[in-house]
């Protein structure tokens, strides 16, 4: 009885990694297809891709759609010089903020405790504080849960 239970188990992971293989491939195929016929595609902000890849290396010279706040079933990506770091809006200045309040009351005014509970540099922390630095959506998600762990309103 074990046995047969055992070779089910590998047989359904076996069927379920065949599925997941397959259905890579496919996607594989129809991308590669896709950039053999259409080599000027055009991008988010209307310029070609090839156009884009001139600055700075990067084709995305917008800010994610996946982050965007959506209206009438459209996402709206925002004004280009404002770099909207989370799902609540915030931008660099109030994360900075968010920062210097987390650093403050949480952990003493000490960048490194900060640096050490964020799992980042020191000088990283002392650049965003200060206000220079771009500031990413993981530093302040885990720094609203520090500040929410140890009782601290935000």
């Amino acid at each position: 009885m074990k046995t047969k239970i055992a070779l089910l188990s590998l047989l359904g992971a076996a069927g379920g990694l065949l599925y997941a293989l397959e259905s890579q491939y496919k996607r594989n195929k129809s991308a590669n297809a896709d950039s053999g016929a259409n080599n000027k595609r055009i991008s988010g902000n209307g310029r070609s891709a090839s156009a884009n890849a001139g600055q700075k290396g990067s084709l995305q010279t917008t800010p994610a759609a996946s982050m965007a706040r959506f209206e009438n079933a459209d996402a709206s990506v925002g004004n280009e010089g404002e770099h909207v770091i989370d799902d609540k809006g915030t931008d660099q200045s109030e994360a900075a903020q968010i920062l210097r309040h987390v650093r403050d009351h949480v952990f003493e005014a000490n960048d490194e405790k900060l640096a050490l509970a964020l799992g980042r540099p020191t000088e990283e922390i002392e650049e965003w504080t200060s206000g220079g630095g771009l500031i990413d959506g993981d530093v302040i998600l885990k720094a609203r849960r520090l500040a929410i762990l140890r009782g601290f309103e935000i």
